[in-house]
């Protein structure tokens, strides 16, 4: 670098890429009327990236290579590559994907000129075959509005989603300022095995960001990257946790009501993303998610995603079983404790349930859809009928008695 002043440190991102990373290596090295550094960051390959890397490295004095000795991860990974920047700006790309020429000048530009803390811009899809064009569209990277003034990070954020723009998120389609990222410390998360795109915390944390129309980056379609390659369940752990920790930054960030409005569509979107991904795994019978992380996003995945009744251990594994092996299951109740009971019921399989109570004037005709009896209405077998008290327990002794008269003796009382 001959002491230079650096404008750019581009971090490159590499895993079994071998046969796209001299090419993207390439359109980085074809830029010109700047000083920028190009920091590739090999997490571990088993193919020969490192070596072509290696040789890259050896040819040009502006490509500096990192050898991760194990897997890391997109998220940490880059997180390396940040660590070792020392140019005014910071830029991050995809090692399978090219960046057209002429593009860092305009960015650092741009940047420069507009004193910006984060600039967006546009790109444009290209498929390595046919097959490959039922992933994506050429355009799909292109946004769809003019964002040319100069504004607050959260406006501009919140502009994006509320024109639906989905360029919002991709974190290869935005330059930052090196300063304004180590001072908000807005390295990825740690250890997260999916790297799940989000650039939340950096317009939150921006004073001034712009994006502009110029589509300057080239997003390959290939065969068995992570967007064309089936998905994995335990992705949904990474999106957990990093929607999580948006929710966090959001409340801290003090924003009017009507920015507020606007963002709660963004993780209205997040969640439904996050639940959707969860319906096409949870029957698979794969390894359970989030066994190492955090108590709250074990909690919300548990309560919000796999929607376990938040009383579900109102009854025992053992109680449980014992309704399932019992022909007719009678829920004694039809208020709040019934209807959280019945949750558990309907969560575990047990949807066959009758509802019954002790005076039917008193209480809803109908309870989640079921005609509610009264308990001398109905005559029972003993021995094939389980009874589910949910009620409370100021009524345990007229209840027990009534149950004792119907000769009814399985009886579970449940008191939350």
């Amino acid at each position: 670098m001959n002491g230079k002043k650096i404008d750019v440190s581009v971090i490159v991102t590499v895993y079994n890429i071998e046969r796209y990373i001299g090419e993207c290596l390439d359109s980085l090295l074809d830029q010109e009327e700047i000083n920028y550094e190009v920091i590739c960051v090999d997490d571990a390959s088993t193919d020969r990236s490192y070596e072509i890397l290696c040789d890259y490295q050896q040819r040009d004095s502006r490509i500096k290579v990192i050898h991760n000795s194990q897997n890391m991860g997109l998220s940490s990974a880059r997180n390396v590559g940040f660590k070792e920047a020392v140019g005014e700006f910071l830029y991050n790309i995809d090692g399978d994907d090219l960046l057209k020429q002429g593009a860092l000048k305009r960015l650092y530009s741009c940047a420069v000129e507009n004193e910006l803390d984060l600039l967006g811009f546009s790109a444009v899809s290209f498929f390595d075959d046919d097959e490959m064009r039922k992933y994506g569209s050429e355009n799909e990277y292109v946004r769809k509005g003019n964002y040319l003034d100069v504004k607050p990070g959260p406006e501009l954020f919140a502009e994006l989603i509320d024109n639906n723009d989905r360029a919002s998120s991709n974190m290869v389609l935005y330059f930052y300022n090196r300063e304004f990222f180590e001072r908000n410390n807005l390295y990825g998360i740690e250890g997260l095995r999916y790297a799940d795109d989000s650039m939340f915390a950096m317009y939150m944390a921006a004073k001034r960001a712009m994006c502009i129309t110029d589509q300057l980056y080239m997003r390959r379609y290939r065969s068995g990257s992570v967007v064309t390659s089936p998905m994995k369940k335990y992705y949904m752990e990474s999106m957990i946790v990093l929607f999580l920790e948006e929710l966090r930054i959001w409340q801290n960030s003090n924003l009017n009501s009507e920015l507020n409005k606007k963002i709660e569509k963004y993780f209205n979107m997040r969640q439904d993303s996050i639940r959707s991904f969860y319906n096409k795994f949870r029957n698979d019978g794969s390894e359970t998610i989030l066994l190492n992380q955090n108590v709250m996003a074990k909690y919300f995945y548990k309560y919000f995603i796999e929607e376990v009744p938040l009383h579900n251990e109102c009854l025992s594994i053992e109680e449980i079983n014992n309704l399932k092996n019992t022909e007719n299951v009678i829920l004694y109740g039809a208020g709040y404790i019934a209807n959280e009971v019945a949750k558990v019921l309907e969560y575990n399989g047990i949807d066959n349930y009758e509802v019954v109570v002790t005076d039917t004037s008193s209480n809803p005709k109908r309870f989640r859809g079921r005609i509610v009896s009264g308990i001398k209405d109905n005559e029972y077998n003993e021995e094939r009928t389980a009874v589910v008290v949910a009620i409370s327990k100021k009524n345990f002794d007229s209840v027990m008695k009534l149950l004792e008269e119907r000769k009814l003796k399985n009886v579970n009382w449940v008191a939350l």
